[in-house]
């Protein structure tokens, strides 16, 4: 694999990550807009705007 395809690998585990956190915490809105801002930066990225949006994570 090359350094993209480790980095996208990385943003995909991150959210899994952070959905499973989130799923078992109380967040603001405000943390919830960080968190989205944040992902959907990391998803356009690397082209993971669609799997984010059916994971329900942007």
């Amino acid at each position: 694999m090359n350094k993209y395809q480790l980095d996208k690998r990385k943003a995909q585990n991150k959210a899994a990550e952070w959905q499973h956190k989130a799923a078992d915490t109380c967040q603001s809105y405000g943390e919830l807009l960080e968190a989205s801002n944040y992902f959907y930066k990391l998803g356009k990225k690397y082209g993971l705007i669609k799997e984010f949006r059916e994971n329900g994570i942007i």
